[in-house]
């Protein structure tokens, strides 16, 4: 049984060992092509499937770190901004993706024969790993192309997910978005210039095994040069602006996350566990646990010594910071190794944000501590502490660093990286946005919308954003007015077009009803226009105006409920005490326009012909008829059944009874088409 299974990885191994004596292949490290791809066996298959689950399971947990990115990003914005940056960290994997397999990998590991150099990839543009391995022979290789792409992938995202943070609350969606995926297209060039067999640093012999320059270098340069160019923030650096993060928590929580996703960055890009490289991956994970400790350690004695309080952002700088130092050397370091760079890596992002003040370089989350100073000390580190593997000699190109050679060859490769990476990164990253703010689409918000927030104006959101908004700093009477006036406008806009269709409903509906009872009252009478009801103020003065109480002239009430007319009050004038009258109008039978007789209210009741009870209020300066019922002829005795309110007499009163009633409810009589 032990000669069944050893007998195929014997074979695997004679064959690569003879290969590497004849100076045609070494067992790299970082490959796009895996090391076993020109053995053809069925045993082979078990180093590829190794090697594939281990990056592939790398790659989720990678993916996992664009939650903390968003996190930290949005606990260290304003309160209004935070859901927009997490919008663009989503924006990041969607469009960068995108841009990442359209060319992005095709310009770092394009292998296109005819124009390959040291400089840029060429082919694998929309990159299909079954176009390119279709024959049955390189199924292995079809498999580990899948695997590799999609880790890699998961690195270019990081570089726009860096810039992200560096841009906030100042730069529009839209023109992020056209942002992030040039940056992918950056990133392409040093990634093939270190990792791709043909880059030019990749043959002087460079190490970066998880892309502190490569990635981190990139994000972190151009993310200064974003913050340089968009200025900073609407009062930023006042006397009396105080910026502060909108949710500490989201931020610690946003660095536990990118903490756990590191592990996969820094022991996957060991790229496999076959051929001895499973113990390269837990030195990396060690590497990666001791160089947060130190950082950790040296950020929390920094802030306790110089502020006697342990700062939130002090604590973040340290771990992150030292985490991205410890990449290009997580291979091969000792716990030793990675606790020192670490903890130098801690001490220069903290003492880097006085010069960021002095200078007014406004950086929201951190990107110029985290990523940029800390990358430059990773790649100067490897020249120092690197230390060649025994058993896996090609892993740091058979060379050694400062402490274990003496010699200064590697730390001149490393620098030479460090400044051609930091020159062409800026360059590219300023003409990008450059462009980008010449174009239609602009890079800035306005000064408006910097302050209502983009929240509410990217996303239509408020609410508690807007709430919590005195938390990013301290507002004037009038600052908070006009933003309280903006919010308010906003919303009745919103809400104007649902509330007009409402009320436009409404009047249809109204028109229609009256209409109808037009109609209706007009067959009743024998009128087809309905003009057989008349308003009050139609028959009393012939159209025109409201009829008096005592006019001669008066509707024939024909067993319908005629519109009451409310005469308004004279505000200047005091409100005079109030009666309250109850009166009986009996019409007798004869001709429609015959004045309607009035009687007290103490009639019998029974009389011939339909009976009306009006309840008018009689004051010194008003007279409003508030009621009026009709009793149909010959169907139940009439009743004084409306009343007014009574306050108390007057002396001035008329006769009559009096009796207590509920507030008149004023109506307002409908309009009569022949007024």
């Amino acid at each position: 049984m032990y000669i069944y299974y050893m007998e195929p990885l014997m074979q695997v191994y004679n064959v690569l060992k003879n290969e590497y004596e004849e100076g045609s292949h070494q067992v790299d490290v970082h490959e796009i092509h895996h090391y076993a791809e020109n053995v053809h066996s069925p045993e082979v298959d078990k180093l590829y499937q190794d090697d594939a689950v281990w990056i592939i399971s790398s790659s989720f947990i990678i993916f996992t770190m664009h939650s903390g990115f968003g996190l930290l990003e949005s606990g260290s914005v304003s309160a209004k901004d935070e859901v927009n940056i997490m919008v663009k960290n989503v924006v990041d994997v969607v469009f960068g993706g995108l841009s990442y397999w359209s060319c992005g990998f095709g310009f770092s590991y394009g292998d296109y024969e005819p124009w390959r150099n040291p400089y840029i990839g060429f082919g694998k543009f929309f990159y299909d790993p079954t176009r390119d391995y279709g024959t049955r022979e390189s199924i292995n290789q079809e498999g580990w192309s899948y695997a590799s792409f999609l880790f890699q992938l998961s690195l270019a995202t990081t570089a726009s997910t860096i810039v992200s943070g560096a841009v906030a609350e100042r730069a529009k969606l839209k023109s992020y978005i056209l942002l992030g995926c040039i940056v992918i297209l950056i990133q392409a060039l040093p990634a093939h210039w270190v990792w791709d067999k043909e880059g030019v640093f990749y043959k002087k012999g460079v190490v970066d095994f998880a892309g502190c320059s490569a990635v981190h270098m990139v994000g972190g340069i151009i993310g200064l040069i974003a913050t340089v160019y968009l200025k900073p923030r609407r009062n930023r650096f006042n006397e009396d602006s105080v910026h502060q993060m909108s949710s500490p928590t989201n931020a610690l929580l946003g660095t536990f996350l990118l903490w756990w996703g590191w592990f996969g960055i820094n022991a996957g890009s060991v790229w496999g566990i076959t051929g001895g490289r499973w113990r390269l991956g837990a030195r990396a994970a060690v590497a990666t646990i001791m160089a947060s400790i130190g950082g950790g350690a040296t950020a929390i004695t920094i802030s306790f010594v110089k502020t006697k309080k342990l700062q939130v952002n002090f604590l973040i700088n340290g771990i992150l910071s030292s985490i991205v130092s410890i990449t290009a050397i997580c291979a091969v370091s000792r716990p030793w190794h990675a606790l020192v760079i670490g903890s130098i890596s801690s001490v220069f992002s903290i003492a880097v944000l006085p010069l960021l003040e002095r200078l007014h370089i406004d950086d929201p989350v951190g990107i110029v501590p985290i990523h940029l100073t800390s990358s430059i000390w990773g790649m100067i580190a490897v020249g120092i502490f690197c230390e060649e593997d025994k058993y896996l000699t090609s892993a740091t190109n058979n060379m050694s660093g400062l402490l274990y050679s003496w010699s200064f060859e590697l730390l001149g490769v490393q620098m030479l990286c460090t400044v051609t990476i930091l020159i062409y990164s800026a360059a590219t990253g300023f003409l990008a946005l450059f462009l980008i703010s010449k174009s239609p689409l602009g890079l800035r918000v306005t000064d408006y919308e910097e302050q209502i927030g983009a929240d509410v104006i990217e996303h239509g959101l408020a609410g508690t954003n807007v709430a919590r908004y005195v938390l990013e700093k301290p507002l004037s009477t009038r600052t908070f007015q006009t933003v309280t006036k903006a919010i308010t406008k906003w919303k009745m806009l919103a809400k104007k077009k649902s509330r007009q269709k409402r009320m436009e409903a409404a009047k249809l509906k109204r028109q229609e009803e009256q209409e109808t009872y037009a109609q209706s009252n007009g067959v009743a009478n024998g009128t087809p226009n309905g003009n057989g009801t008349l308003h009050h103020r139609a028959n009393a003065t012939n159209g025109t105006g409201p009829p008096k109480r005592n006019s001669v002239a008066g509707p024939a009430f024909n067993n319908q409920v005629a519109p009451l007319v409310t005469t308004p009050r004279n505000p200047t004038v005091r409100r005079a005490e109030s009666t309250t009258i109850e009166m009986e109008v009996t019409e007798e039978a004869g001709p429609s326009n015959a004045a309607p007789e009035v009687s007290p209210v103490n009639s019998k009741p029974g009389s011939a012909g339909s009976r009306k009870s009006i309840s008018i209020t009689s004051s010194a300066s008003t007279a409003t008829a508030t009621a009026l019922s009709v009793a149909a002829p010959d169907s139940r005795p009439s009743t004084a059944s409306a009343t007014s309110t009574v306050s108390r007499k007057s002396k001035n009163s008329t006769l009559g009874k009096f009796v207590k009633a509920p507030a008149p409810r004023a109506l307002s009589p409908p309009l009569d088409p022949d007024v």
